[in-house]
């Protein structure tokens, strides 16, 4: 699916000194919403070549064994060439193609502040088998 792509926005991080005996956690919740943007001169931007869709992954990770947790709220814009449905209509493959950009940035900012705080870099990896997928909102609207 081609899309055309706003910056990566991190609305907010956190990075906390937690117990490495503390439960795992490792929860992102994907929602995909379809914002009223306009413009400079304060007009709807054109969905001509596709809907406008809002990618936000609030998250809250804690590895196994960590001395820390993250957790936050980032996002992206994104415009979906040639699709004009709503966000309930997209495939599963789809959510995960159009937030990966979001999950990675959450992947990265994670490791570079563990390179900082702990003089190493901890890697996490999200995939679709760690159930990154949909919030429960979208997947009612379905």
């Amino acid at each position: 699916m081609k899309t055309n792509k706003g910056e990566v926005t991190v609305q907010s991080f956190h990075y906390d000194v937690e117990s490495p005996a503390a439960d795992v956690k490792s929860d992102l919740q994907i929602s995909i919403e379809h914002p009223d943007l306009l413009d400079a001169k304060g007009n709807p931007l054109s969905e001509d070549e596709g809907k406008i869709f809002q990618i936000v992954i609030p998250f809250e990770v804690h590895p196994e064994n960590a001395p820390f947790k993250v957790s936050g709220l980032i996002g992206q814009v994104v415009q979906l060439v040639g699709f004009q449905g709503k966000p309930e209509d997209l495939e599963p493959k789809q959510v995960e193609q159009i937030s990966r950009p979001v999950v990675e940035y959450i992947e990265t900012l994670t490791y570079q502040v563990t390179v900082v705080a702990l003089n190493r870099g901890v890697s996490l990896n999200f995939t679709a088998h760690n159930n990154v997928e949909p919030n429960d909102t979208t997947k009612d609207k379905k």
